[in-house]
Protein backbone atom coordinates (compact mmCIF):
# COMPACT_ATOMS: atom_id res chain seq x y z
CA UNK A 1 0.00 0.00 0.00
CA UNK A 2 1.63 3.64 -0.75
CA UNK A 3 2.11 6.17 1.79
CA UNK A 4 0.34 9.26 1.77
CA UNK A 5 3.52 11.09 0.90
CA UNK A 6 4.05 8.34 -1.99
CA UNK A 7 0.45 9.29 -3.10
CA UNK A 8 1.27 13.07 -2.30
CA UNK A 9 4.26 13.02 -4.98
CA UNK A 10 2.52 10.68 -7.52
CA UNK A 11 -0.15 13.30 -7.88
CA UNK A 12 2.19 16.35 -8.18
CA UNK A 13 3.99 14.76 -10.50
CA UNK A 14 0.94 14.10 -13.26
CA UNK A 15 -0.27 17.44 -11.89
CA UNK A 16 2.70 19.17 -13.01
CA UNK A 17 3.71 17.57 -16.01
CA UNK A 18 0.84 17.04 -17.44
CA UNK A 19 0.06 20.96 -18.00
CA UNK A 20 3.97 21.17 -19.34
CA UNK A 21 3.53 18.59 -21.92
CA UNK A 22 -0.25 20.55 -23.08
CA UNK A 23 1.60 23.42 -23.36
CA UNK A 24 4.33 22.06 -25.56
CA UNK A 25 1.87 20.25 -27.67
CA UNK A 26 -0.58 21.94 -30.16
CA UNK A 27 -3.06 18.90 -30.50
CA UNK A 28 -3.83 19.05 -26.90
CA UNK A 29 -6.21 21.41 -27.27
CA UNK A 30 -8.90 19.91 -28.91
CA UNK A 31 -12.51 21.02 -29.23
CA UNK A 32 -14.91 18.70 -27.71
CA UNK A 33 -12.18 16.77 -25.35
CA UNK A 34 -11.12 17.55 -21.60
CA UNK A 35 -9.23 16.04 -18.96
CA UNK A 36 -9.40 15.28 -15.30
CA UNK A 37 -6.56 13.91 -13.30
CA UNK A 38 -7.65 12.63 -9.65
CA UNK A 39 -5.00 11.54 -6.96
CA UNK A 40 -6.51 9.51 -4.52
CA UNK A 41 -5.98 8.79 -1.10
CA UNK A 42 -8.16 7.61 1.85
CA UNK A 43 -10.88 10.07 2.17
CA UNK A 44 -9.60 12.89 -0.16
CA UNK A 45 -9.22 13.66 -3.82
CA UNK A 46 -7.07 15.84 -5.33
CA UNK A 47 -7.45 16.12 -8.63
CA UNK A 48 -7.02 18.77 -12.01
CA UNK A 49 -9.68 19.73 -14.76
CA UNK A 50 -8.44 20.96 -17.90
CA UNK A 51 -10.46 21.85 -20.75
CA UNK A 52 -10.66 24.66 -23.88
CA UNK A 53 -12.88 27.40 -22.80
CA UNK A 54 -15.18 26.68 -26.15
CA UNK A 55 -16.27 23.45 -24.39
CA UNK A 56 -17.24 25.40 -21.09
CA UNK A 57 -18.11 28.85 -22.22
CA UNK A 58 -18.89 28.43 -26.24
CA UNK A 59 -16.12 30.93 -27.14
CA UNK A 60 -12.45 31.19 -26.42
CA UNK A 61 -11.74 35.13 -26.47
CA UNK A 62 -12.17 37.51 -23.15
CA UNK A 63 -15.65 38.17 -22.51
CA UNK A 64 -16.95 40.59 -24.67
CA UNK A 65 -20.51 41.28 -23.74
CA UNK A 66 -22.52 41.21 -20.51
CA UNK A 67 -24.02 38.00 -21.25
CA UNK A 68 -20.27 36.35 -21.82
CA UNK A 69 -19.31 38.05 -18.85
CA UNK A 70 -22.51 36.25 -16.91
CA UNK A 71 -21.34 32.92 -18.48
CA UNK A 72 -17.93 33.03 -17.62
CA UNK A 73 -18.50 34.23 -13.56
CA UNK A 74 -20.98 31.56 -13.92
CA UNK A 75 -18.74 28.20 -14.77
CA UNK A 76 -16.13 29.82 -12.78
CA UNK A 77 -17.99 30.02 -9.29
CA UNK A 78 -19.84 26.31 -10.34
CA UNK A 79 -15.73 24.94 -11.09
CA UNK A 80 -14.79 26.14 -7.59
CA UNK A 81 -17.78 25.28 -5.30
CA UNK A 82 -18.90 22.03 -7.35
CA UNK A 83 -17.46 18.85 -6.30
CA UNK A 84 -16.10 17.56 -9.97
CA UNK A 85 -16.36 13.81 -8.13
CA UNK A 86 -18.54 12.30 -6.01
CA UNK A 87 -20.03 8.90 -5.62
CA UNK A 88 -23.04 7.30 -4.35
CA UNK A 89 -21.96 6.25 -0.90
CA UNK A 90 -20.08 9.70 -0.35
CA UNK A 91 -20.78 13.10 -0.10
CA UNK A 92 -17.61 15.16 -0.97
CA UNK A 93 -16.71 18.31 -0.31
CA UNK A 94 -14.55 21.32 -1.95
CA UNK A 95 -12.19 22.25 0.74
CA UNK A 96 -9.95 24.28 -2.00
CA UNK A 97 -10.16 25.40 -5.23
CA UNK A 98 -9.02 27.39 -7.85
CA UNK A 99 -9.72 27.98 -11.89
CA UNK A 100 -7.46 29.75 -13.95
CA UNK A 101 -8.27 31.21 -17.26
CA UNK A 102 -5.13 30.61 -19.62
CA UNK A 103 -4.63 32.35 -23.33
CA UNK A 104 -2.28 30.88 -25.62
CA UNK A 105 -0.66 31.84 -29.13
CA UNK A 106 -0.67 28.27 -31.10
CA UNK A 107 -0.29 29.87 -34.14
CA UNK A 108 -3.43 27.94 -35.40
CA UNK A 109 -6.24 29.59 -37.09
CA UNK A 110 -9.21 29.48 -34.84
CA UNK A 111 -12.06 31.39 -37.22
CA UNK A 112 -9.40 34.11 -37.96
CA UNK A 113 -8.04 34.35 -34.65
CA UNK A 114 -4.08 33.28 -33.75
CA UNK A 115 -4.71 32.03 -30.23
CA UNK A 116 -6.93 29.64 -28.28
CA UNK A 117 -7.97 29.73 -24.39
CA UNK A 118 -8.28 26.84 -22.05
CA UNK A 119 -9.86 26.71 -18.53
CA UNK A 120 -7.91 24.45 -15.90
CA UNK A 121 -9.67 24.06 -12.45
CA UNK A 122 -8.32 22.24 -9.21
CA UNK A 123 -9.79 21.32 -6.45
CA UNK A 124 -8.97 18.88 -3.09
CA UNK A 125 -12.57 17.36 -1.84
CA UNK A 126 -12.91 15.51 1.43
CA UNK A 127 -15.28 12.63 0.81
CA UNK A 128 -15.96 10.36 3.66
CA UNK A 129 -16.56 6.63 3.02
CA UNK A 130 -14.59 7.65 -0.52
CA UNK A 131 -12.90 3.70 0.39
CA UNK A 132 -16.63 2.10 0.21
CA UNK A 133 -17.30 3.59 -3.03
CA UNK A 134 -17.80 1.04 -5.91
CA UNK A 135 -17.74 3.97 -8.37
CA UNK A 136 -17.77 7.56 -8.97
CA UNK A 137 -19.44 9.94 -10.43
CA UNK A 138 -18.94 13.35 -12.70
CA UNK A 139 -20.93 16.01 -12.97
CA UNK A 140 -18.95 17.56 -16.00
CA UNK A 141 -20.14 15.24 -19.18
CA UNK A 142 -23.76 16.62 -18.36
CA UNK A 143 -23.34 20.12 -17.44
CA UNK A 144 -21.04 20.93 -20.39
CA UNK A 145 -22.64 19.93 -23.53
CA UNK A 146 -19.44 21.45 -25.41
CA UNK A 147 -17.56 18.15 -23.57
CA UNK A 148 -17.73 15.05 -25.87
CA UNK A 149 -14.78 13.32 -24.48
CA UNK A 150 -13.80 12.91 -20.92
CA UNK A 151 -10.30 11.77 -20.09
CA UNK A 152 -9.92 10.49 -16.76
CA UNK A 153 -6.31 9.30 -15.37
CA UNK A 154 -5.67 8.42 -11.72
CA UNK A 155 -3.64 7.42 -9.14
CA UNK A 156 -3.84 6.56 -5.76
CA UNK A 157 -3.10 3.73 -3.33
CA UNK A 158 -4.43 0.85 -5.60
CA UNK A 159 -2.82 1.54 -8.44
CA UNK A 160 -3.24 3.80 -11.23
CA UNK A 161 -5.99 3.87 -14.38
CA UNK A 162 -7.36 5.87 -16.71
CA UNK A 163 -11.19 5.67 -18.72
CA UNK A 164 -12.81 7.79 -20.86
CA UNK A 165 -16.92 9.28 -20.93
CA UNK A 166 -18.74 10.36 -22.91
CA UNK A 167 -21.28 13.55 -22.97
CA UNK A 168 -24.11 12.35 -20.60
CA UNK A 169 -22.04 9.66 -18.97
CA UNK A 170 -21.44 10.28 -15.20
CA UNK A 171 -20.22 7.31 -13.75
CA UNK A 172 -16.50 5.33 -13.70
CA UNK A 173 -14.73 2.60 -11.40
CA UNK A 174 -11.59 3.27 -10.53
CA UNK A 175 -10.53 -0.46 -11.08
CA UNK A 176 -10.32 -1.39 -7.52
Amino acid sequence: MLSRKRVTLSIVSVLISAPLMAADNPGSHLHGQANLQLAVNDNQIDLLFMSPADNLLGFEHEPRTTEQQQRSGSVTDWLKTTPLINSAESTCTVQAAEVQHQSHDDGHAHGGQQHHADIEATQVLVCPGLKKAGSLITPITVRFSGVEHLNIEWVGPDGQGATRLEYGEQTFKLGR
